[in-house]
């Protein structure tokens, strides 16, 4: 019998877990996956500094496996700069550390502005709702957000918030211009705007769940720093528990 697989030991999930290349429509890209451990191995190496025999210390491994592991990240990140394809972050083969038993190296997420974000602090997550329990299939129709907020990956507050959407611009729609010349759903001008307005009342979460909307929203809520995320989980805070763990997976190809 095969000896088990040892679980890395990370010090937090990167909170932007999606890259892709400019002005590209995500069906037509080729998608990588980094896991969780790749990006904490390229994190204390790359970032960090460390040395790979502190990095394995670190991540509670051998040496021979966090090289391998630092390799094939690097490898994966390099494809994906070189020939244009998206990466997309999350699973793997991990256990989260946290509070008194994180190591030294602490975990920091950057985002595209530069802010830096203590994963171990709190974090609001936005959820597109009707009815405070289960989660909307569509960011546009939704007509309230729940914002939970979590602290070291517990939720900690919750509060239901008002939200613009397609009932609110009723009457205003126009049939030619729910497409841009691509044909992408909400990616024309007024689209934009009408998205302006269904982000405004949650630019203060980093992380948006739904159970599915258009590419035009999903641009949208990123130009803002907020991070979409597209499940099939009914319940909002099983889905809310399931991102802090680094085991929510981003269905892309509910996007239209």
């Amino acid at each position: 019998m095969s000896r088990p697989y040892k679980c890395c030991r990370v010090c937090g999930i990167p909170g932007a877990t999606y890259f892709k290349p400019a002005g590209i429509p995500l069906r037509m890209l080729e998608e990588i996956h980094l896991t969780v451990e790749e990006t904490e191995a390229v994190r204390l190496k790359d970032l960090g500094g460390l040395e790979q025999a502190q990095g394995a210390r670190q991540m509670n491994i051998s040496r021979p496996t966090f090289q391998r592991i630092l390799a094939s990240a690097r490898k994966k990140v390099a494809d994906a700069l070189l020939n244009g394809k998206a990466i997309r972050v999350g699973g793997g083969n991990y256990e989260l550390v946290t509070g008194e038993e994180q190591p030294n190296a602490r975990y920091a997420q950057i985002t595209n502005n530069g802010e830096r974000i203590n994963m171990e602090g709190t974090m609001k997550i936005a959820v597109v709702t009707d009815d405070e329990v289960t989660i909307n299939q569509h960011f546009g129709r939704a007509p309230y957000y729940m914002v939970l907020t979590t602290e070291n990956g517990k939720i900690t507050g919750r509060e239901k918030r008002s939200k613009a959407g397609h009932h609110t611009f009723a009457g205003q729609e126009d049939p030619n211009s729910c497409h841009s010349a691509g044909g992408l759903h909400g990616t024309d001008a007024a689209s934009q705007h009408k998205h302006a307005g269904m982000i405004e009342n949650i630019t203060d979460c980093k992380v948006l769940i739904a159970g599915g909307m258009g590419y035009g929203a999903y641009e949208s809520l990123k130009s803002y720093n907020i991070e979409p995320i597209i499940t099939d989980v009914d319940n909002i805070e099983e889905a809310v528990k399931l991102y802090s763990e680094g085991k929510l997976t981003n269905l892309m190809e509910k996007l239209h």
